[in-house]
C-alpha cells in the first residue's frame, strides 16, 4: 500500500470517529435534556446537575463553537495558505514548462540511470546526486518555511507528512546511486530505477492534490481593483502660450 492510500485511510478512519463521536454527544445531550423536561432529577441531585452541565458546556464547545472559529479562521487565512501551497508548488513544478498561475503544472522529475554499459554512467550518477541534494534541500527549506502555519490546520496534516516523506524517499534514491557506482549490478540498477520511479510517482501525486486543495477548499482570490490616480498637473513647458 502506498504513502497516498495510507493517508487517505487514516483520513477516513479520522472522519469516521469523528461523526461517531457527533452523534454519541448529540445522543447524550437528548437524554439529558429528556431527563431534564420530563423528571425533576436534576433539582434533587444538584452537584450530579452541575457535572452534567459542565459536560454540555464541554461538548458544545468542542463540537460546535471550535469548528465554527476554525472554519472562520481557515476563510480569513486563507490567502495565506493558498500562498504556502503556492510555494509548494513552485518548489517541485518544472518553472520552465509550467504556468502555476493559470493551473498548468508539470512536475519536476528525476532523470533515470544510463545503461550499466553507458561510458558516461559515473558522471550522470553524479549529476543525479546533485539533483537529488538540490532537490531535498529545496523540499526541507519549504517545509521549514510553512511547517508552522501549515500544521495549524488538520487539513493541511497529510500534505506535511508527504513532503517529508518524499524529502527521505530522495534519500534512499542517493544511497542507491552510491551502492550502484560501486558494485555496478543489474539489481542495484532496477533498485535505483524502481526508487527513482517511486519518487517521481510521488512528485506527480503531491502536484495533483495540491492543484486539488487550491481548487475545492479554498475560496478563489478576489481581484484586485487598481485604484484611479490623480493626473499629474501640466507643467509650465506644456501650458499654451498666450502670448
Amino acid at each position: 500500500m502506498g504513502l497516498k492510500e495510507r493517508l487517505m485511510r487514516e483520513r477516513d478512519r479520522h472522519r469516521v470517529r469523528r461523526v461517531a463521536l457527533g452523534l454519541g454527544a448529540a445522543v447524550v445531550l437528548i437524554v439529558i435534556l429528556w431527563i431534564d423536561i420530563a423528571t425533576g432529577v436534576w433539582q434533587e441531585l444538584v452537584i450530579l446537575a452541575g457535572v452534567t452541565a459542565g459536560l454540555v458546556t464541554f461538548v458544545f464547545t468542542v463540537l460546535v463553537l471550535d469548528r465554527i472559529v476554525a472554519r472562520s479562521t481557515a476563510m480569513r487565512w486563507a490567502p495565506v495558505a493558498r500562498l504556502a501551497l503556492t510555494d509548494v508548488l513552485h518548489v517541485v513544478a518544472d518553472e520552465d514548462s509550467s504556468e502555476i498561475s493559470r493551473g498548468m503544472i508539470k512536475p519536476r522529475l528525476l532523470p533515470q540511470p544510463p545503461p550499466l554499459e553507458a561510458p558516461d554512467l559515473i558522471e550522470q550518477l553524479h549529476e543525479l546526486r546533485l539533483t537529488v541534494v538540490d532537490e531535498r534541500t529545496r523540499l526541507t527549506n519549504v517545509l521549514a518555511a510553512w511547517s508552522s502555519f501549515l500544521a495549524s490546520s488538520t487539513d493541511n496534516e497529510d500534505l506535511l507528512i508527504r513532503i517529508a516523506s518524499i524529502a527521505l524517499q530522495l534519500d534512499r534514491v542517493r544511497d542507491e546511486s552510491l551502492e550502484l557506482e560501486e558494485l555496478r549490478t543489474p539489481a542495484d540498477h532496477a533498485e535505483l530505477v524502481a526508487e527513482i520511479s517511486a519518487c517521481n510517482a510521488h512528485f506527480s501525486s503531491l502536484v495533483r492534490d495540491i492543484e486539488q486543495r487550491i481548487e475545492t477548499d479554498l475560496p478563489p482570490l478576489l481581484p484586485v481593483r487598481h485604484a484611479h490616480l490623480p493626473q499629474p498637473a501640466a507643467t509650465a513647458a506644456e501650458e499654451p502660450s498666450g502670448r
